[in-house]
């Protein structure tokens, strides 16, 4: 395993322009990731909202 960690970091080394494309790669999946987050945070506020509003119809 250390030895694929190793060559891999040799091939990086020597590849700038691949090194930037993991780069950039893994900041959009992080991007991603967190605007997915913001997202289900929206809809369960908006989930609980919805049910309190419903619970005071029903009185």
């Amino acid at each position: 395993m250390r030895n694929l960690a190793t060559r891999t970091v040799e091939a990086l080394r020597s590849q700038p322009l691949a090194l930037a494309l993991v780069v950039v790669n893994l900041l959009f999946l992080i991007g991603f990731a967190f605007m997915l987050r913001e997202i289900a945070q929206a809809v369960e506020r908006k989930d609980a909202l919805l049910a309190e509003i419903a619970s005071h119809c029903m009185r």
